[in-house]
């Protein structure tokens, strides 16, 4: 009796040591392996309690990946590193992807520049630097741009609105202010359309401006020089 619990407490520990060798053998497989492709220095891989799910510290941060490093959750974002893709930022694009011929173009401000040949969309708020920065992208390529002009920075921003969408020309004055800083005269109120473009901008899930659609239902939230934009409008969707 006691040769035959000796010996099951010797498989038991057998076993244990086994399972132990093995966890640390994943574990290091994956600090190794997941230097080499951060490019930055794991100082330590943990197991969570989570199945195949191990918590990875890296200067100063912590990712989670699975035992084959195939995928890094890091900053709440899901990456497939095989593919060297955002998986979360995937599922965002699909989720918030607009049809720009579902929207009411006829509210926005429509500006060409070369030949106009693609199309894109913005929201953008009149007192927004980056907004006025996006300009003289534009004149780099060759586009049709919709223009919602959002009010959301300040009450100045509203009055601005006002002042250029009342305007006898609204796309020249507004070109005149975010492209030359020529302020736009004071105008008589007119009709604005400006309740319809908040409640679209919340409806396209639009935080903040600019913001900009492609036609391929592709969006780039904040500034983007011309290069990047192009390289949107052609990319595919996944």
């Amino acid at each position: 009796m006691l040769k035959q619990i000796s010996y099951c407490g010797v498989a038991a520990f057998a076993l244990l040591a086994s399972q132990t060798v093995m966890a640390t053998s994943v574990e290091e497989s994956i600090k190794e392996g997941l230097t080499k492709r951060l490019q930055q220095p794991v100082t330590e891989v943990r197991k969570t309690p989570f199945d195949n799910l191990y918590e990875v510290r890296v200067q100063g941060s912590v990712v989670y990946t699975d035992a084959a490093r195939q995928f890094v959750i890091f900053g709440g974002q899901l990456y497939d590193l095989e593919k060297n893709t955002n998986l979360t930022e995937l599922a965002l694009e699909e989720m918030n992807r607009v049809d720009i011929d579902s929207l009411p173009l006829d509210k926005a401000l429509k500006m060409v520049y070369g030949d106009g040949k693609n199309r894109l969309v913005t929201f953008e708020d009149p007192n927004c630097p980056w907004c006025k920065r996006l300009q003289a992208e534009f004149e780099q390529m060759d586009v049709t741009v919709y223009t919602f002009v959002t009010p959301i920075l300040s009450p100045d921003s509203f009055t601005k609105t006002e002042n250029i969408l009342c305007a006898k020309d609204p796309v020249q004055t507004w070109k005149d202010w975010m492209a030359k800083n020529i302020s736009p005269k004071k105008q008589d109120r007119c009709e604005l359309p400006i309740n319809e473009v908040l409640a679209l901008m919340q409806h396209s899930n639009v935080a903040g401006t600019p913001a900009i659609f492609f036609d391929n239902g592709k969006r780039i939230n904040g500034f983007a020089d011309a290069e990047r934009m192009r390289q949107t409008m052609q990319a595919k969707v996944e």
